[in-house]
């Protein structure tokens, strides 16, 4: 009787359901062994939040869940990532895993595709005539867009993506302290209603407006919950991995001095009579603004110059510059 009363309350605690699958097929063979393990765990949840710190390969665990959905079920797979990072899919982690990964900007175009997995930008999805509901999964990459619920992104999504089967989202972003934007997330999945996550683990803070605390006796169940549905992963040793290659060396800051002109604030006197040895523009956002606008053609000439000491170690900033030198000529005339 005790064994069947305390099974009966464990099902009564909260927990996310599997709407997703087993892979069909190994992961790509250039996925390291926690992106393997997070791909898989999404694929099975079907409705999952991946939220690896930087670095940590979501791109490439999106696109290995893309692929196996594809495999399992008939019809595409929509990404949604900001508008400068769809080459990330497109041109650099797609092609090195052997996926054909398209932009589409239109439903038509999304149609008449040849690829199945497809990559729109947020604005697409939200504002176009994309429609959710004709693929058969979805990944949000940089999704930390859905972390305010009364935003016309968040609240358009809602209803856009409410009828896909499979969702995931993929953000490095998340605060674990910040207990609305985590139950918005779940929310957008249709892992629990954002009302009857409030309702349910929650209460007001009496000495703050607007503010939520858990309830004590939720707190566990909270987390628990939490965990049956999203993945927080800080580096690759949380999942049993080894850190080797992640484990970045000392930051090494180098301060430069630029010598600027201060005659003109020594020769002005301001409405006091009163004359500067140095100017004083740090003293509001707005005025640091100003003298930075005002100095960043002695501050660009000054980064050429470091850069130009030691090509080898700063090549792809080089590469940039000049690549960029027409741009960069328009804002600061002879760089």
């Amino acid at each position: 009787m005790v064994t069947d009363y305390q099974q009966f309350l464990r099902r009564k605690i909260a927990r996310a359901e599997n709407f997703g699958f087993a892979p069909v097929t190994p992961p790509h063979e250039s996925l390291f062994g926690h992106q393997r393990d997070l791909a898989e765990w999404l694929c099975r949840g079907g409705r999952r939040a991946c939220f690896a710190d930087f670095g940590l390969g979501k791109t490439r665990i999106n696109l290995q869940v893309a692929k196996w959905t594809t495999e399992h079920h008939d019809g595409k797979y929509l990404i949604i990532a900001p508008l400068g990072v769809r080459q990330e899919f497109t041109l650099s982690d797609g092609p090195a895993m052997g996926l054909d990964v398209k932009y589409v900007s239109t439903m038509a175009e999304a149609k008449v595709a040849e690829s199945q997995i497809l990559i729109t930008n947020y604005e697409r999805a939200r504002d176009g005539d994309i429609d959710p509901g004709y693929f058969i999964g979805c990944g949000l990459d940089e999704a930390s867009c859905l972390r305010s619920y009364g935003s016309k992104t968040y609240q358009t999504f809602l209803s856009k993506f409410a009828n896909v089967k499979y969702k995931h989202v993929y953000t490095a972003t998340p605060s674990p302290n910040r207990y609305k934007e985590l139950i918005h997330y779940g929310g957008f999945l249709g892992v629990m209603d954002t009302g009857q996550a409030l309702t349910r683990f929650f209460q007001r803070d009496s000495e703050k407006a607007g503010n939520l605390t858990l309830m004590p006796h939720m707190e566990d169940k909270f987390w628990t919950w939490l965990n049956s549905w999203a993945v927080f992963l800080q580096k690759p040793s949380d999942l049993g991995y080894s850190d080797e290659g992640y484990d970045l060396p000392p930051l090494k800051v180098h301060w430069h001095r630029i010598a600027e002109d201060y005659s003109a604030v020594q020769s002005t006197a301001d409405s006091w009579g009163q004359y500067q040895l140095i100017p004083t523009q740090s003293r509001d956002l707005r005025k640091s603004a100003e003298h930075k606008r005002s100095s960043i053609s002695i501050r660009a000439a000054a980064a050429k110059a470091i850069i130009a000491t030691e090509p080898e170690k700063h090549w792809l900033v080089w590469h940039n510059l000049e690549n960029e030198r027409e741009r960069i000529e328009q804002i600061i005339p002879g760089i």
